[in-house]
């Protein structure tokens, strides 16, 4: 997110960065015990992964109100929240999948953090401002402590300047 907040921009990340695109695939991608989780691995949730190009080891959520359902294990699309939960979390209870990675839009962002099933932030803090118009929703930082041993050291990708850090929470 930029230094206001901004995660989006009519639709889009309004910023574009390979180094940061491979540092979430790296973390998307890794399980901590690779035998116990099947090809499956991490399981990503979101609103909007619909350029869907599959990465390998991955099975990807997608909520939507407009595309056709799919469940063919690879990739799952329902507009009912509820029920791609109740599905990830017989997955999780199979060791089909480790993770679940939450990754946006905003308003599933805000779910999470309100609902208080937001064990850990991934967040990349973006140097600048983008004009972003949609913002990360509040986040309650007395929440989380910031894991330390995960801060990067400052990266640059062309013009960008960014830092990750790795919040757990309390």
């Amino acid at each position: 997110m930029d230094e206001t907040g901004g995660i989006g921009k009519d639709g889009q990340i309004p910023w574009h960065s390979r180094k940061d695109f491979q540092f979430f695939v790296e973390n998307t991608t890794r399980t901590s015990n690779p035998e116990e989780c099947g090809d499956n691995g991490p399981q990503m949730l979101g609103i909007y992964t619909v350029t869907i190009s599959p990465i390998k080891g991955i099975v990807i959520s997608v909520l939507s109100r407009t595309m056709e359902p799919v469940d063919d294990g690879e990739l799952i699309v329902s507009g009912d929240l509820e029920e791609v939960l109740s599905k990830l979390t017989e997955m999780q209870q199979r060791n089909e999948i480790e993770t679940i990675w939450n990754i946006g839009g905003r308003d599933l962002y805000g779910w999470a953090l309100e609902n208080g099933i937001a064990e850990r932030l991934v967040v990349t803090h973006i140097s600048g401002c983008f004009d972003a118009n949609i913002k990360m929703p509040p986040i309650a930082w007395d929440d989380y402590e910031e894991d330390c041993s995960l801060r990067s050291d400052e990266q640059t990708d062309g013009p960008l300047k960014f830092v990750w850090r790795v919040y757990n929470h309390k």
